[in-house]
């Protein structure tokens, strides 16, 4: 029996993440990361919610003073719901200091 040697092939994660199949993954799991940003938004007046969008495989708020909303200010508190709507969509969120 002749041994084959394992060869791995380097371009193996662009060649993937180029497939239709992949990229269609990808906007099936943001369009459900932003509907679980939308639960998590306050309801106050809808607008947050309104303007949160999946585009490709980012997910944005359009809401100039998302800010506001994700970490409060002295009249209102940090609802967060970038932060805890990725997290109970299952996504792992690392968030950088700086």
């Amino acid at each position: 029996m002749a041994k084959v040697k394992y060869v791995p092939n380097p371009l193996f994660e662009e060649e993937v993440e180029t497939t239709p199949q992949f990229k269609r993954g990808m906007w099936d799991i943001t369009d459900d990361g932003a509907a679980a940003v939308r639960r998590a938004a306050p309801v106050k007046t809808g607008y947050y919610r309104h303007h949160v969008k999946a585009i490709g495989t980012r997910i944005r708020t359009l809401d100039v003073f998302w800010h506001l909303v994700e970490f409060g200010s002295v009249n209102n508190p940090p609802f967060a719901p970038l932060r805890r709507g990725l997290r109970a969509a299952g996504f792992r969120l690392v968030v950088d200091p700086r």
